[in-house]
């Protein structure tokens, strides 16, 4: 591992690409890039850059013995014991083994040594801090793997000034969220500061979109999966699968166990009900922005308990991403929809095939743990009840429901936001969308849904960090000429 006293670290896992990197050093050729050895997420775009690999730092690079094996550390010293307990301590860490691939699992299944290899991750992370001493780190997205999860923890605990790139309301945009927050002119601060925020055409077109028919606000990336054809989609699905036929038939036999419970639309008619929306799991949405929510079990226990003595159904409706995408058995086990059944009697399963926005609009509100239906239901003049780290990030309308101690204050709040008006409840979101769009960062333009793609999100992601990172730096500067 290089040893620089460098004053900025940044990770960018999956966002790393050679343009990126080199347009980064150039902003500042002193940033390091901080990178996992026993789970590189680098791209291949970056294998054999000499000046990525002059800057890269991989802070557990003496923890890989051979490939899918991890030793104990060697790292002797930074024995401090708060940290390193608070760390051991995440309720996270026995969920993110489930996102390893099943040979490193395998290979370390025993509680023993994953106890010893978050111990060895700690001490890695504690020492690569030491050595580095950088005044802030900069995270790309929020880390949701255990090597950069963990690096990312001890940073926090050490106080270092932690920046990190989280998902906003608009999906070509991105929010800075500051840890600890300063006085300097980030994300957090921003958003405060653009009270009664301007009319912005990219905004409006946005809400337009969303607000219209469900087949214009639909994301691009279904539309692009549903494209498809037959071949080309199972095509797909074995690739995401790791080419294991095995996950595709746990999956339709999930989704047969889906269906069988599913009710028709028409037998929901005059039903006061909120819809639970299911996410794709595991992905960062849930764990780790879900906090104690990161299970749906949790999530629909708790809201029946509250809702139930109102008189209000739970309708649940399933991504349509976890029969498409990589099927995970873990999280969506055989019993996992007859045990949501198992709740309460006054529990629906929605159809897939019909669509959710006349599902949203004839509730009395929707709910999830994250994700943009929060933001399509609000559009839609409906209460939206968030469970997790959602990106409606500074929004205080009385209709967002989040930050509750139990289910007795989750139905007060419940009951207040449905008594708002929906006009009232679009005309408050409206307003926050405006204003918080001066806070994020990335390309001022929005293209619309319809030309959207992976590729341009990327792009636009990019051009987010960029223009967080010289804000950074130039926070930093400033910093330094008050305090030479």
């Amino acid at each position: 591992m290089p040893k620089h006293n460098n004053a900025m670290l940044v990770y960018l896992g999956a966002n790393a690409h050679k343009g990126l990197v080199h347009q980064l050093l150039e902003l500042n050729p002193g940033i390091r890039f901080v990178d996992s050895a026993i789970y590189p997420e680098r791209q291949e775009s970056l294998l054999g850059d000499q000046l990525f690999n002059e800057s890269v730092v991989t802070f557990d690079f003496n923890l890989v013995t051979e490939p899918d094996k991890i030793g104990f550390t060697p790292v002797s010293g930074y024995n401090q014991l708060e940290i390193i307990e608070s760390i051991i301590s995440d309720k996270h860490l026995a969920l993110l083994w489930t996102r390893f691939s099943g040979k490193m699992r395998w290979n370390h299944r025993d509680e023993v040594k994953r106890y010893e290899i978050t111990y060895s991750l700690t001490k890695s992370a504690l020492e690569t801090c030491a050595k580095l001493r950088p005044n802030v780190v900069v995270f790309s997205y929020e880390p949701h793997m255990l090597p950069m999860y963990i690096f990312k923890k001890v940073c926090e605990a050490l106080s270092i000034k932690t920046c990190t790139l989280v998902i906003s309301p608009f999906n070509w945009k991105v929010f800075l969220d500051v840890v600890p927050e300063g006085n300097g002119p980030y994300g957090n601060s921003l958003l405060r500061e653009t009270v009664g925020g301007t009319f912005n055409d990219s905004v409006q077109r946005f809400i337009d979109e969303k607000k219209s028919d469900y087949n214009v606000a639909k994301p691009f990336y279904e539309k692009r999966i549903q494209r498809l054809g037959l071949t080309k989609r199972l095509m797909y699905k074995l690739k995401v699968n790791g080419w294991k036929p095995y996950k595709l038939v746990l999956g339709q036999i999930a989704l047969g166990e889906y269906q069988r419970l599913a009710t028709e639309r028409l037998q929901l008619e005059g039903l006061k009900y909120i819809c639970v929306f299911l996410q794709l799991q595991p992905e960062q949405t849930t764990l780790p922005d879900g906090g104690l929510f990161v299970h749906h079990l949790f999530v629909i226990q708790m809201l029946y308990a509250a809702v139930s003595e109102l008189g209000i159904s739970l309708v649940v409706r399933e991504h349509p991403a976890t029969f498409e995408s990589a099927y995970d058995l873990k999280w969506r086990p055989r019993d996992f929809y007859r045990t949501i059944k198992n709740i309460g009697p006054n529990i629906f399963f929605d159809e897939l095939s019909a669509e959710p926005y006349s599902l949203i609009r004839n509730s009395v509100g929707t709910s999830a743990i994250t994700g943009t239906v929060l933001l399509e239901a609000l559009l839609q003049g409906r209460p939206a009840i968030a469970f997790g780290k959602h990106p409606l990030k500074g929004c205080t309308a009385t209709a967002l429901v989040d930050r509750f101690k139990d289910e007795v204050e989750l139905r007060e709040k419940i009951v207040k936001a449905i008594a708002q008006p929906p006009e009232s409840i679009v005309a408050e979101v409206e307003s926050y969308l405006h204003q918080a769009y001066s806070a994020t960062f990335g390309p001022d333009d929005y293209i619309g849904n319809a030309n959207m793609s992976l590729e341009k999100l990327r792009e636009a992601r990019y051009s987010g960090l960029l223009q967080a990172v010289q804000l950074i730096l130039r926070d930093s500067i400033a910093d330094q000429e008050r305090c030479p």
